[in-house]
């Protein structure tokens, strides 16, 4: 009986990467190839650039709420900081008209006052309807008599003088400066900025962690092509190189997805909100000067996935070898 001769075992082929990564085919080559060191399959491949990419949508939704929100600030700072309103209470010694009257007379000799508008009763019942419900405001209830200024920023009257001038014109007169309003809104407004960079941070320090674990899995998983580039002369300084170049692409690719991702987001709120206002923010949608401030994310994503990966790399490399 003729013996059965063993065939010999095939080859296997060649590991992938390190020199070349041509693994992805079609979309997934399209979004991750790059040639370096560093495979784009696994930890270091597609699934990272979408992390990043995730990543990079929030940063642009903290970045652009917080853009709106300094911005609302600003111009209801600046609209609060040009008027003042005298509130006329009812008074036994004089009509509602001879307290107008009297006021409108102190206004017009005081220097710096633009204009001066009485509120109709129509007018002052709507500025309640917000607190006290439509249609609540009615004809018994006493409303007080307002008087809407607006002053000239650049030479503003004297505030104080000005109170004491209309206080003694007649009894039941007040100058409200709304300073109270403003302080109130640039604290609000500040607060929410903060929490905005707050919520930056924690994405940027999440990515960072994300770009650590990856790194260290993807060499951890090549190590012994390390080993060998070692061996054949290649410098710490030249395999971090050519991780950190994909990275770099990797992660200028996810954060213009994550960008795009956000002003597209912006874009429908806008579309769905309308012309309203939520708090301190425009329901209308980012305004469009701050949206090319928005490029600055996958710049940033880019320069915090390079950075990382080299220094990790650098520091792994040190304890693998």
């Amino acid at each position: 009986m003729a013996e059965t001769r063993r065939q010999p075992p095939r080859p296997r082929p060649p590991a992938q990467p390190f020199e070349q990564e041509r693994q992805g085919n079609g979309l997934t080559s399209l979004l991750v190839e790059t040639r370096s060191v560093m495979p784009a399959a696994g930890a270091t491949g597609l699934p990272l650039m979408l992390v990043v990419a995730a990543m990079c949508f929030l940063a642009s939704l903290a970045l652009g709420a917080a853009l709106s929100v300094s911005g609302k600030a600003r111009e209801w700072s600046s609209e609060i900081s040009g008027s003042l309103t005298v509130e006329l209470r009812a008074s036994r010694d004089m009509v509602a008209e001879d307290q107008i009257g009297a006021v409108m007379a102190v206004l017009a000799a005081t220097p710096g006052i633009i204009s001066a508008t009485p509120l109709r009763r129509e007018e002052t019942a709507a500025l309640l309807e917000p607190w006290l419900g439509q249609g609540l405001v009615t004809g018994d209830l006493p409303l007080p008599s307002l008087i809407d200024i607006r002053i000239d920023n650049e030479n503003p009257p004297d505030l104080s003088q000005l109170a004491i001038d209309i206080a003694a014109a007649t009894p039941g007169a007040s100058l409200d400066t709304h300073r109270q309003w403003r302080g109130e809104l640039v604290r609000a407004a500040r607060s929410a900025t903060w929490l905005a960079f707050g919520i930056l941070a924690v994405v940027a320090g999440t990515t960072i962690a994300i770009v650590v674990f990856a790194t260290r899995a993807g060499l951890s998983s090549n190590r012994d092509v390390v080993e060998v580039l070692h061996l054949i002369g290649a410098q710490d300084r030249f395999i971090a190189s050519e991780v950190q170049r994909h990275f770099l692409h990797l992660g200028f690719r996810g954060g213009l997805i994550g960008t795009a991702a956000g002003a597209i987001t912006f874009f429908l709120l806008g579309l769905a909100g309308g012309s309203g206002d939520m708090f301190l923010v425009a329901a209308s949608g980012l305004p469009l000067e701050y949206y090319p401030v928005l490029l600055a994310v996958p710049f940033a994503a880019a320069f915090v996935t390079l950075m990382t990966a080299r220094l990790t790399v650098l520091s792994s490399l040190e304890r693998m070898l």
